[in-house]
């Protein structure tokens, strides 16, 4: 892999995948490129900074180291978006005549995220029970009582999303190269594209994964889905 196309904590990547689903938490499991003699200048709960660049177009993603250290002489790490506290458990609530804006605010928040509210969350809810969860569950059973165009995802700001999928068009789409594909499972894949997020549109239809292999031959593969608007 080319030197210094993504490092984590300030820290050259040799190798892993950089995973990003349409709903959820992205995670990066990743070798560094770092001698078994010394150590990361980070470690497990630390907030870390994920940066990859590939002909000048970048991404920058706030992340939290879940795991660190040596495997087979290696250093790896774990690192997810956000605080990494979606799988934290929440106590029961109740809610009446609430906005599910504020349903979901008190979800990221006592699980200690940061919520980024987005469009169509002020719709009323007259009552709502939250039964003692996980967050990332808690945040799942409200998007499917929303509906089909409703998501959440962490950004690469770090916070916490949920609103409206309003999917723009992919603003580099034609500098991808689609040599690679399987159209029986939806997945496409090209040269990495840093800067492609699920949500956009490639061709009409929807992203719904980025997965960024790092290696010998640095890559983006996509899994696509439909979409209408």
């Amino acid at each position: 892999m080319e030197p210094g196309i993504m490092s984590v904590g300030g820290l050259d990547v040799v190798s892993g995948v950089f995973t990003v689903p349409r709903l959820g938490v992205p995670t990066a499991m990743l070798r560094l490129a770092l001698p078994p003699n010394e150590v990361p200048r980070f470690s497990a709960g630390d907030a870390v900074p994920v940066v990859m660049e590939l002909d000048d177009v970048q991404s920058r993603w706030a992340m939290t180291c879940a795991r660190v250290g040596q495997d087979m002489g290696a250093w790896r790490v774990l690192v997810v978006g956000g605080a990494g506290c979606t799988a934290r458990w929440l106590e029961p609530k109740y809610y009446q005549q609430a906005t599910a804006a504020l349903v979901f605010s008190d979800a990221c928040r006592e699980a200690g995220e940061t919520p980024h509210v987005g469009d169509g969350l002020d719709m009323q809810l007259v009552r709502w029970t939250r039964p003692r969860m996980a967050c990332w569950e808690a945040l799942e059973a409200l998007r499917r009582w929303l509906g089909p165009h409703y998501a959440w995802r962490v950004l690469p700001s770090g916070q916490l999303w949920m609103g409206l999928e309003r999917p723009t068009n992919y603003p580099r789409e034609d500098d991808l190269d689609w040599s690679e594909d399987d159209p029986a499972t939806a997945r496409v894949e090209f040269r990495l594209a840093p800067d492609l997020l699920p949500g956009h549109l490639l061709s009409g239809s929807l992203v719904e994964e980025v997965r960024h292999v790092l290696g010998p031959r640095p890559r983006t593969e996509v899994v696509l889905g439909p979409w209408s608007g």
